[in-house]
């Protein structure tokens, strides 16, 4: 019963990964003659190594990441918070909140690069009235184009952090919220030194959920800056992108996918341990 399924995820899956890797280890482009697929071991590996401009995209991910999963957790948990406090507009707030998350990020980086258009944008009116940005828009300046990125996350994801983190403020035992109360305990006492450390688990798991997603960010990068100004927004994935797609180099892009694929699995390795041994002492 499970052959057709083990056929089709070896087709989707297990092909396409098998071939990357042995693609990885040889040089080939269709547009170079000399680079005609013959092996060549780990040289597109010791390249990446030595390659600034994937140092940059590295780093530039890396602050990506940090920059838009923190955030997140942050108005995430105290967004949870605040819903769990709410009695009779739970429902209609938590429903508003699952929007941003159901739009494609196709229609998300479409959004906001409407918005942000110099000419006509209603968000760079806005910042413009507000003598934030000049006449180039937000997206001209290597800051402003990154921080536009950090805040698109931001308003698609916080609502998933904050969902997470109610659910388990609604699922936390009820006793030990009452014998805190007996003792003394203020609202904000209540939620830092009880309620949060109980939910702490769930938040760990949304974390590394959303930093799994945010590490091979590639849709609205592209639709809203394409990577620019300059290398500025130039993530992991569009360079990615460039290598294989517009410098040809398919064996290199082969490498830096595969090391790509490397991390995000040690993350999601790290997750499911994590999940399976909540699991076990449950």
């Amino acid at each position: 019963m499970q052959a057709p399924s083990l056929v089709i995820l070896a087709i989707v899956l297990a092909f396409p990964l098998a071939y990357s890797v042995m693609l990885s280890f040889q040089s080939y482009s269709p547009v170079d003659a000399e680079a005609d697929g013959r092996y060549i071991g780990l040289d597109n590996y010791i390249r990446m190594l030595g390659d600034a401009q994937f140092g940059r995209a590295v780093l530039v991910t890396i602050a990506y990441v940090v920059l838009a999963v923190g955030i997140e957790t942050v108005f995430g948990t105290v967004l949870g918070v605040i819903l769990s406090r709410l009695i009779r507009s739970r429902r209609i707030v938590t429903s508003a909140l699952l929007l941003p998350m159901i739009a494609t990020p196709l229609v998300v980086g479409l959004m906001f690069s409407f918005g942000l258009n110099p000419q006509f944008g209603y968000m760079t009116d806005f910042l413009r009235a507000l003598g934030l940005v000049g006449e180039g828009g937000v997206l001209d300046s290597a800051g402003g184009a990154f921080a536009a990125l950090v805040v698109m996350d931001v308003w698609e994801w916080t609502p998933f952090i904050a969902l997470m983190v109610l659910a388990g403020l609604s699922a936390t035992p009820q006793a030990q919220i009452q014998a805190a109360e007996l003792d003394g305990c203020n609202t904000f006492q209540l939620y830092w030194h009880v309620m949060l450390p109980m939910v702490r688990p769930v938040l760990i798991v949304a974390v590394l959920f959303r930093a799994t997603e945010a590490i091979r960010q590639f849709d609205q990068v592209y639709i809203l800056t394409g990577g620019g100004p300059g290398s500025a927004t130039t993530v992991n994935d569009i360079f990615q992108y460039r290598v294989s797609f517009a410098a040809f180099d398919m064996s290199y892009g082969a490498a830096l996918g595969v090391a790509t694929f490397a991390v995000v699995a040690t993350l999601s390795a790290i997750l499911f341990r994590y999940l399976n041994r909540k699991g076990a002492d449950a």
